[in-house]
C-alpha cells in the first residue's frame, strides 16, 4: 500500500442491506452470514394489516417491488431491489458496490437487465405465490426470493435511516431515525458489528474483517425516535488506513421475545481519506537524507487535538517474509523533525509500521519490535507539543483485550517450572514461556499509562467476589493456592501450584494461575478455546502484583 496519509473525510454513502427477512419461531434464528451459512426455508412474511393493496403479490412482470435475495447452491450470493418502471439496484452479499440496472421482457418469458457496461440475459419463471422468481441464463440458474418491501436505503422496510459522522481511524457515531415503515414488533439493533473493507490492491475485491462490540448486547430503537451511539473498533481492528468500508449490524423486529421476529442486516457506507501530509513527509525524508521511495509507510493525523497536523513516517526496507522491517520511525511537525526509534525487526501488521489508540483527547502511537516468540511494544504521544516515550514502553506487548474495557501489556517471562536439588533451591532452574496479560489505565493527568496494581486478597473474600469457593475447587484438584490478587478494575489473579518430588532428591513444580473478571463474572479465555473455567483462564507462571512496581 502506498504511505499512509490518515485525515478522516465524512464522504458518506449510506445503504443498508437485508440478509435476511423470515419468521421464527422457538428461538431458531436463520443464520445471516452468507460467507458462512447456507440459506434455510423460511415462512412467510408478516404482512402488516395496514399494508396497501398493492402489496398483493402477482407472478408477471414487472416484478413485485422491494429487496429479492438471490441463492446459488445454499448460499445468498446477491441482493436485488426492484422499483416500478422496469428498473432496479443489485448488490453483492459480501461487497460494498451496488449496481444500477433497468430491464425489458421478450417473448414473453425472457428477461434482458441493462447495466451501464454490459446486458445480462435469461429466462424467468414465477412460483404460484409470485414471490419466487428463477432466471435460467446460458450458464448458470439463479433462485430468487422476495424478502422486503424496503429499498437499498431501508432493506428491511422498517423505516429506518441510518448514517454515519465523526469518523477516525478508531471509531465513528453511528446516527438513526425510525418513521413510518412495516414494523411489526419492538425494533432492536445489535452491539456487534464487522466491516466489510475494499482493497484496490487486492484485485479490487471486497473483504469482511472480524466482529467487534459485544456479542449479546442490544440497544432498542423506539418508533418515530431518532437517535445515536458511539462506535470503537480498535479492540479488534486497531487503527483504519484509507479506503472504502462498510459497516455492518443486525436488527430484529421482534414481535415475541420468545422466538418470533424478523431478522435484517443492514450495511452504512463509509470512507476514510487521505489529507495533505506530502510536506511533512518529505521533511522527513530531507533529514534522513533518504530517497522518497524509503518512506514506505506514514501516518498523518493531530495527535494531541491542537488543530495542528503532526507525522509519524517509518524510513526503511520492505516486510521480509516473516513480516519484520528494518528501518527507522520520525516524528515530524512544522518546527521539529527527529528520529524516534531505529529497529532491525520492526513488526509489520499487514502493511502497517506504526498503529495508533486513542485515548481521552489525543491518541497513543505504537511501534513493535519482533522477537522469536513475542513481541514487545514502544509507546510514544504529545504532551505540550513535545512527543515522549510512555513509562510503560518496552514492557510488554501492547494492546487493547475484547474482555475489559482497559488496556494490557502481555509480559513474555520464563517461569512455568522449576527444577532443583532438594535443599539447593537457590540454584533451581525455572524454564517454560509464559505470556501473562497486566492492565492499564490512560491518566490524563499525568497523560500516560498506569497499572491496576494487585492488592492482596483472603480466600473468603475470594469466594464472595466468585460467588462460589475457588479456592476450595483448586485444592480439590491437587494443587497449592499461593497468591490471591484483586486489581481495581475488577480483574483477580489467582496463583497456584503443584510440587513433586523425585526419589533422587530432586524437586519439580508448576506454576499456573486463574483470572476471574468479577465485573462480568467470567473468567479469561487464555488461549481463544471459547472455554469459562479456571483451567481455560491459566496464563501459565506466577502473576506478579504489578510489573511496573519490580
Amino acid at each position: 500500500m502506498t504511505d499512509m496519509k490518515i485525515k478522516v473525510v465524512g464522504a458518506i454513502l449510506i445503504g443498508m442491506l437485508i440478509m435476511s427477512a423470515c419468521s421464527f419461531s422457538n428461538s431458531k434464528e436463520t443464520e445471516q452470514n452468507s460467507v458462512e451459512n447456507s440459506s434455510e426455508e423460511t415462512s412467510e412474511v408478516f404482512i402488516s394489516p395496514d399494508q396497501a393493496p398493492e402489496d398483493e403479490f402477482n407472478p408477471q412482470m414487472p416484478v413485485h417491488s422491494g429487496i429479492w435475495q438471490a441463492v446459488d447452491y445454499g448460499r445468498t450470493n446477491y441482493y436485488y431491489e426492484f422499483s416500478e418502471g422496469y428498473i432496479g439496484r443489485r448488490l453483492g452479499a459480501n461487497a460494498g458496490d451496488v449496481e444500477e440496472f433497468s430491464y425489458e421482457v421478450n417473448d414473453g418469458d425472457n428477461l434482458v437487465i441493462h447495466y451501464a457496461d454490459r446486458d445480462e440475459y435469461a429466462h424467468y419463471s414465477f412460483g404460484d405465490d409470485g414471490k419466487h422468481l428463477v432466471l435460467t441464463y446460458q450458464d448458470y440458474q439463479q433462485n430468487l426470493q422476495w424478502m422486503s418491501h424496503g429499498t437499498m436505503e431501508d432493506m428491511g422496510g422498517l423505516g429506518l435511516t441510518f448514517t454515519v459522522k465523526d469518523i477516525t481511524p478508531f471509531g465513528c457515531t453511528l446516527q438513526y431515525t425510525q418513521s413510518d415503515g412495516y414494523v411489526t414488533g419492538e425494533i432492536t439493533a445489535d452491539k456487534y458489528f464487522s466491516l466489510i473493507v475494499h482493497s484496490e490492491e487486492d484485485d479490487d475485491e471486497w473483504g469482511s474483517t472480524d466482529y467487534f462490540g459485544t456479542e449479546g448486547q442490544t440497544f432498542t430503537i423506539e418508533k418515530d425516535s431518532s437517535g445515536e451511539m458511539q462506535i470503537d473498533w480498535t479492540s479488534k481492528l486497531g487503527m483504519l488506513v484509507l479506503g472504502d468500508y462498510v459497516l455492518t449490524f443486525r436488527i430484529r423486529d421482534i414481535r415475541n421475545i420468545g422466538g418470533d421476529w424478523d431478522s435484517f442486516d443492514y450495511r452504512v457506507w463509509f470512507s476514510v481519506l487521505a489529507n495533505d501530509g506530502e510536506s511533512l513527509i518529505e521533511k522527513v525524508v530531507t533529514e534522513a537524507g533518504a530517497d522518497i521511495s524509503d518512506a514506505r509507510y506514514s501516518v498523518v493525523y493531530d495527535f494531541d487535538n491542537d488543530s495542528v497536523m503532526e507525522a509519524f513516517v517509518y524510513i526503511g526496507n520492505a516486510p521480509d517474509e516473516y513480516a519484520t522491517s528494518a528501518g527507522e520511525v520520525w516524528y515530524v511537525d512544522g518546527d521539529r523533525c527527529a528520529m524516534v526509534k531505529e529497529c532491525d525487526n520492526f513488526f509489520v501488521h499487514g502493511d502497517k509500521v506504526i498503529d495508533m489508540y486513542p485515548t481521552g483527547d489525543s491518541v497513543v502511537v505504537e511501534l513493535e519490535e519482533a522477537y522469536t516468540t513475542s513481541t514487545v511494544s514502544y509507546l510514544f504521544m504529545l504532551e505540550n507539543g513535545e512527543w515522549k516515550e510512555s513509562a510503560i514502553s518496552g514492557m510488554g506487548y501492547f494492546f487493547k483485550p475484547d474482555y475489559v474495557s482497559d488496556y494490557c501489556v502481555s509480559v513474555s517471562a520464563y517461569d512455568y517450572c522449576v527444577d532443583y536439588e532438594d535443599g539447593k533451591e537457590d540454584d533451581a532452574l525455572y524454564t517454560g514461556h509464559t505470556w501473562k496479560n497486566y492492565y492499564f489505565y490512560y491518566d490524563e493527568k499525568v497523560s500516560d499509562f498506569k497499572e491496576y496494581v494487585g492488592k492482596d486478597i483472603s480466600e473468603g473474600e475470594l469466594k464472595a467476589a466468585c460467588g462460589f469457593d475457588l479456592a476450595a475447587e483448586i485444592r480439590e484438584a491437587g494443587y497449592q493456592v499461593d497468591d490471591i490478587f484483586k486489581r481495581e478494575n475488577g480483574i483477580i489473579n489467582v496463583n497456584y501450584s503443584k510440587t513433586e518430588k523425585g526419589d533422587a532428591g530432586t524437586v519439580y513444580k508448576e506454576f499456573h494461575n486463574v483470572t476471574y473478571n468479577e465485573l462480568n463474572q467470567r473468567y479469561a479465555d487464555a488461549w481463544g478455546t471459547n472455554g469459562n473455567s479456571w483451567q481455560d483462564s491459566d496464563f501459565g507462571g506466577t502473576y506478579l502484583k504489578a510489573i511496573t512496581e519490580r
